[in-house]
């Protein structure tokens, strides 16, 4: 559990892990130069399984979780955030999970995301399986940061550390590189409350994290033996949108992602073919639908696909008549 000046919360954290149903534990606390009250609330807690690391100054987030893994002895690392809160059973039912089920070496769940005690929450939900993470990595992280437990031994074995030189997204990036060396899951019950503040590093540093997980991605789909273009993202987000914009040549390039896409979905990450076609051929419909105003020629782009002719026959059906009347998909 790293922290700079985290006084607001840091009790909720740490009691949350000290009331863990799995009492085997250690928790490494680094204190990353704080100059607020977060060593004296520390010291406040007399648990004899608590272990300060102090940085001598601020040496930022990733350099302090490489300093604690350093001292890590026991066969698992799970992570926790300064102002996030661990179910009680959290770690009971993630290290329960990996013993069952040893080729896995990263092991996330579910979440709740909320603002403010007695709040609404938001459940989110990342993919489950091996294969569908790694199709979400592709594109986005696949794993709540305070979710997250893995194995020691994989860590220390293929030398995975935090990158140092990344000032946001360094979690996305760890998980990528791991993905060739294990197995990883998330499991279907929220384990973490995620607490969401204008503070935290995702809100302070949000443009410098999209800029690094666009990095982050395009390493990942060539790690899966899809060699990336300069505008995939950009093209993948417009078609994920269903707000793709008119143009012919755009569109082009998108048909020609998505085919690029098709095969690393369907043997690299074992994605299953029909609903594969079909998420692909509502992506694609919306797409060609909104050029529908270029007449026939949009039909024929978007038929030759097989994503377009294995497709919705209702989709079909609808983008030919749109295409022959020349009405497109307007945006709401």
């Amino acid at each position: 559990m790293p922290v700079y000046n985290g006084e607001a919360h840091l009790s909720s954290a740490v009691g949350s892990i000290l009331a863990q149903t799995f009492t085997d534990l250690t928790l490494l606390i680094i204190d990353d130069g704080s100059t607020d009250r977060t060593a004296e609330i520390i010291e406040s807690f007399s648990d004899h399984r608590i272990t300060v690391i102090r940085n001598p100054h601020n040496l930022g987030l990733a350099r302090s979780l490489n300093i604690a893994i350093s001292q890590v002895k026991s066969p698992y690392i799970a992570r926790m955030d300064c102002d996030d809160i661990s179910c009680p059973k959290r770690l009971e039912i993630q290290i329960q999970y990996m013993e069952v089920h040893p080729d896995i070496g990263l092991c996330g769940s579910y979440y709740s995301a909320f603002e403010a005690e007695g709040g609404d929450e938001t459940v989110r939900r990342p993919p489950l399986n091996h294969g569908d993470i790694l199709y979400e990595l592709l594109f986005d992280n696949a794993f709540g940061h305070s979710t997250v437990v893995f194995r020691t031994d994989l860590i220390n074995r293929f030398d995975l550390k935090y990158d140092e030189s990344l000032k946001a997204a360094q979690d996305y990036d760890l998980w990528v590189r791991m993905t060739p060396h294990c197995k990883v899951a998330n499991l279907p019950i929220t384990l973490v409350r995620y607490r969401c503040h204008n503070d935290s590093v995702s809100v302070r540093h949000a443009d410098e994290q999209r800029r690094i997980a666009r990095r982050v991605s395009e390493f990942h789909r060539t790690q899966l033996g899809l060699l990336p273009k300069s505008d995939d993202t950009e093209i993948h987000q417009e078609l994920m949108s269903m707000n793709f914009p008119e143009s012919l040549d755009k569109l082009r390039r998108a048909g020609d992602w998505l085919s690029r896409l098709l095969p690393v979905a369907l043997f690299r990450c074992r994605q299953p073919l029909l609903s594969t076609l079909f998420n692909f051929n509502k992506l694609w419909y919306s797409a060609c639908g909104r050029n529908a105003a270029s007449g026939i020629i949009i039909f024929i782009i978007y038929i030759i696909k097989p994503y377009g002719f294995f497709g919705n026959p209702l989709y079909s059906t609808k983008l030919l008549y749109r295409c022959l009347s020349k009405s497109p998909i307007t945006s709401n």
